[in-house]
């Protein structure tokens, strides 16, 4: 299965690194130590931006996107990972391309997910309007004053934002784990 990591130059390079190597050793890292010949790869871990250009996240550490999000006709997982944003930061404005994107998989029938402060893309595409959402807590005051209509709670690691679980938000900066575990 294809996993869409979402890239843009405030996305903490660990996160989402640590996310495409986790997600491509699921179901195989066992069986190419063990030599056996049986790999059973999961998933299929792809970034993914708003061009193909290469650029730099943060840290300065390099991506080089796979594919560009007008290239992807579906998804059935799409993973915003951490974002370096201050906690006075939102992204308004910015990536309307990528947000109109996130809400188009959404009504296809992606599950979205976020780690940290992913949320607050998320919360750009209106897609955790009047549902519960997590984050590291340092941006509590950021979804009170910019996303009212979110319902955060900093408190728990993972967050369903719905009953069927298609968008889960996930808290703060070692997260991803988590997520990376419940995915």
């Amino acid at each position: 299965m294809d996993v869409f990591l979402v890239a843009v130059p405030q996305t903490a390079g660990s996160a989402l690194y640590g996310m495409v190597d986790v997600l491509a050793a699921t179901g195989s890292i066992w069986q190419t130590l063990a030599r056996s010949g049986e790999s059973g790869q999961v998933f299929n871990p792809v970034i993914v931006s708003e061009r193909r250009e290469p650029f730099l996240c943060g840290n300065g550490i390099p991506v080089q996107p796979a594919v560009a999000i007008d290239e992807i006709g579906a998804a059935e997982v799409v993973i915003v990972p951490e974002l370096w944003l201050g906690p006075d930061e939102d992204l308004k404005g910015r990536y309307p391309g990528l947000i109109a994107w996130l809400r188009a998989m959404h009504r296809a029938g992606a599950h979205l997910y976020s780690a940290c402060s992913g949320a607050i893309m998320l919360a750009e595409t209106g897609l955790l309007d009047g549902r519960s959402a997590t984050s590291h807590w340092g941006y509590q005051d950021l979804f009170r004053h910019r996303y009212p209509s979110v319902r955060f709670q900093p408190e728990p690691n993972l967050c369903l934002a719905d009953d069927a679980g298609r968008i889960v938000t996930a808290g703060g900066t070692t997260s991803w784990h988590d997520l990376a575990l419940h995915i």
